[in-house]
Order: structure tokens, then sequence, then C-alpha cells
């Protein structure tokens, strides 16, 4: 099958800097991408994509997310061959082990001291299954008919921002990641996105670009974060099946 992708990370209005990254193939874009970028892909083994917000101040912050986005889409990462359950257990291995680098990292440099980040991702396999995972508040999204449902689960203390868990962060913890399995959806497919979207944009008005099936979602998404207040590095990555292989059911 070939999934389609576009996605754009910005800054926002309020940071000097860009802590967010995405990535897909084993590599990380981070930094200002005024244009979307767009490719599509065909899923011979199974592949992951993902958005990341770092923590811990910019340089810390910045190599978590990179480091995160490299590490958890290398090509190599899952099997061809393996199944629902053996993804999921793959997948949280790997965010455990990355975590625990992060921290490694963190503890032999002062400039990384609590460095970590979120991550949502997708791991879409050749037959259009697809493992929807998350730790810390980045965030999945599908449409379920014209409304919008979040996939993700926000590791998130109640009436608080505070995180109750990240990759990295200096706190050593055993992870409790959040999966979800479904297949891909079609046009408008599936977004990724770090809380500068949902902080700064009003759910029901992504969902109706989403829903509307809006030309350039990401940058659209972005603009409505932006327009919102934009005080947080924002990151959106959209992707689809696109030759028909797709569906929508949980």
């Amino acid at each position: 099958m070939r999934i389609r992708v576009a996605a754009v990370t910005h800054r926002g209005l309020a940071r000097a800097h860009n802590e967010d990254a995405l990535g897909w193939g084993g590599w990380a874009l981070q930094g200002a991408t005024p244009a979307t970028i767009t490719t599509e892909i065909r899923v011979e083994r199974p592949t992951t994509l993902v958005v990341c917000d770092g923590l811990g101040g910019h340089a810390g912050g910045a190599t978590a997310s990179r480091l995160a986005c490299e590490f958890l889409t290398a090509p190599e990462t899952v099997a061809v061959s393996v199944g629902a359950e053996q993804t999921r257990a793959i997948i949280g291995a790997l965010l455990q082990r990355i975590s625990e680098t992060l921290d490694d990292l963190g503890a032999q440099r002062a400039e990384l001291r609590g460095m970590g980040c979120t991550v949502a991702g997708v791991t879409v396999h050749p037959d259009g299954s697809a493992l929807v995972f998350n730790v810390g508040d980045s965030r999945a999204y599908r449409l379920e008919g014209r409304y919008l449902a979040q996939l993700t689960l926000d590791h998130r203390a109640a009436h608080s921002n505070r995180l109750q868990q990240a990759l990295g962060g200096g706190r050593r913890t055993l992870l409790d990641p959040a999966f979800f399995d479904c297949r891909l959806p079609s046009d408008p497919g599936m977004l990724l996105c770090t809380d500068g979207l949902d902080d700064y944009a009003k759910p029901e008005a992504i969902e109706r670009l989403f829903a509307a099936g809006a030309a350039d979602l990401p940058a659209q998404l972005r603009d409505l974060a932006l327009a919102g207040g934009g005080g947080d590095n924002v990151t959106v990555l959209q992707v689809m099946a696109c030759d028909g292989e797709g569906d929508d059911d949980g």
C-alpha cells in the first residue's frame, strides 16, 4: 500500500526556539518549515511516523525530540512479519529504552539535564493496519463520521498541565504508553500533533477543518493555533492511505 504524508512544524509566537520534531524513515525534522512537507511512501514493511515535543530547555528538549524521532522511526524497528501484539510489545520496549537513554544522556551532560519529550506516533503495516501510541500529551486524531475522535490518552495530572509521564525527563520511571489498534483511514486520514495545537485551537475548529477535507490541512491547523495565541511550538502531521486500502473502523 501507499500512504500520503503532509507535515509542518513552527516555533510559535512566544518561543525563541522550536523544540518539537517530526519524522519517519529514521530521520527527524526540526526548526521552521514555512511550507508544508508532503510525500508519498510505499509501505512494504511496518513504517512508523511520529511527532515529539521537547522538554527540559532548548538544548535538552530539542535533542530529546530529535533522538526520539530518529530511534522510533528507524526502518528496521519492526520486522515485516510481526502482528499487532508483537508490534505493541516492540514499540513499548523501544519507548522504554529511549526514555532510559535520554535519562542517561541528561545525567552525563549538564546542558542536557532533565531532557525529555512527549511523543505521539503511528506504525502502519503493509496490510493497512495501524498501531497508534503516545507518551505524554501529544495526540492523535481521526474522524468518526464527521466528529473529531482522540485516539491517544493525555498523561497529565487532573486539572493540571503537569505531565505524569514522558520519555526521559530525569525521573527514570517505568512507562505505561497508551496504544490503539485501527486501520489507517483514507482521506482525510489521521492527525498527529503536539500540544501546541490543541492548547491554542478549539476542538470544534480543528474538527471543522478536518471534516471539510481542507486543502493543506497541517498548515491551516498551524495557522489556527497561531491565531489562538501561538504560545508554544506547534507540529502537525497528517497521514492517510492513498490507494483505497484505508478503513475508518477501529
